[in-house]
């Protein structure tokens, strides 16, 4: 009987002492742990009570290449648009007016604005900006009230529009105003009532994105400067500064020239012909072109279009849309064929992918100027924009759908 009775007692000592020791480990490593805590109640403290008491404000401490929200100073902006084209996701919208250059600027901005709650901060819309207006600041406490106030407005009055500023030729720098002071100032709006926005049926009819008229008659302005191309016709110079009043000016570099001057230097010297390399210009810079290089092809100023036209009949429900009748001359009839050639290269997409069955985009190009080719079609990678280009050089008329 004593011999079953003295394991089980030590056994029983045993556990005893292991219960001690864990509640001697589990008191010191509890007192280890609170004389760590219980040191700083005599320090001084290191928290930050964000953001209301800071020394220093937290966009001040960040590094100055930080990709904050975007700000434009309207003050240097060209118009040029070239922003806006870069936003994978358009989150820049820019509305131009259009004038004469004269009483009127020729650019005026009536709207530009960012949708900061879209805007995935990629610095691309930065990159192309040729004065720097449009940069990345610090600013990044996007908490607000309201969604809508996300989009900043860099133009407060759209009855006031912002003409376009000029860069003098050959400026590297720009003056700018200190970087983030006009996104502070929008920002402070944040919590007050959202803007008016327009409803689907009002943004249908301001055709968003397309440059607007503004009373500008294209089509006289592109007579009166083809008519003074044509008397300075053998003075270089002269000719260029007058091809140059057809463009928009901004020196974005789009047109694969260094600024307007390159690329209107390059038309007056005949070393180029294509009239529609003007981005921001649009449409009316293309018409204007066009105009110009007819008349100086043919020595004559084409006249305005007749006012009255006898109305068309309308097709029958059910019959193929018939292709657009040419409004004038197309360049096909009013270049030399080597100018012919140039102008329809440019067209192509230029992969020399050989889908049109010629080697590349050169003999595709030979094969419409100097063999007769009639199929304008084949450029699978320049696609409904090639199609479209190859139409109005060569027949003066948009293609046939298909």
């Amino acid at each position: 009987m004593a011999e079953t009775q003295a394991p089980s007692v030590r056994q029983g000592e045993g556990a005893f002492g292991a219960y001690v020791k864990n509640v001697r480990d589990s008191a010191k490593s509890f007192w280890e742990g609170m004389s760590v805590t219980l040191s700083y109640m005599f320090r001084k403290p290191i928290t930050s009570q964000y953001p209301d008491r800071m020394s220093v404000s937290v966009n001040h401490t960040i590094p100055a290449r930080y990709r904050g929200f975007l700000e434009v100073d309207m003050d240097i902006c060209t118009a040029c648009q070239a922003c806006e084209r870069a936003c994978p996701i358009q989150v820049i919208n820019i509305d131009i007016l259009k004038g004469d250059g004269k009483l009127v600027p020729k650019l005026r901005m009536e709207r530009f604005d960012i949708d900061i709650g879209k805007c995935m901060y990629c610095g691309l819309c930065v990159e192309p900006c040729p004065t720097g207006a449009i940069q990345h600041t610090r600013e990044f406490e996007g908490a607000v009230m309201h969604f809508n106030n996300l989009t900043l407005r860099f133009v407060p009055d759209t009855l006031q529009p912002i003409p376009a500023y000029k860069p003098p030729k050959g400026s590297e720098s720009f003056p700018r105003k200190p970087l983030g002071e006009i996104t502070r100032a929008l920002v402070k709006k944040w919590d007050e009532p959202p803007p008016p926005f327009p409803s689907k049926e009002e943004a249908a009819k301001a055709d968003h994105g397309k440059p607007k008229a503004g009373g500008l008659d294209v089509a006289a302005m592109g007579r009166q400067l083809a008519a003074k191309a044509l008397q300075v016709k053998a003075d270089k110079p002269k000719l260029q500064k007058v091809i140059e009043e057809a463009m928009a000016g901004t020196d974005c570099g789009d047109c694969g020239y260094p600024d307007c001057f390159g690329y209107s230097d390059a038309i007056a010297q005949g070393k180029d012909f294509s009239p529609d390399k003007c981005a921001p210009g649009g449409a009316d810079s293309k018409a204007m072109l066009e105009t110009i290089l007819v008349s100086l092809k043919t020595g004559v100023v084409p006249g305005p279009a007749a006012e009255a036209k006898q109305e068309a009949p309308a097709a029958a429900p059910g019959a193929p849309a018939e292709p657009e009748k040419p409004k004038g001359p197309p360049l096909a009839q009013t270049l030399s064929k080597d100018e012919l050639y140039k102008v329809v290269l440019d067209a192509m997409a230029g992969t020399d992918c050989g889908d049109c069955e010629y080697p590349d985009c050169d003999g595709y190009t030979k094969g419409i100027v100097y063999e007769g080719q009639t199929d304008l079609g084949r450029c699978a990678p320049g696609g409904e924009d090639t199609r479209t280009k190859l139409y109005e050089i060569m027949l003066g008329t948009k293609p046939p759908p298909k």
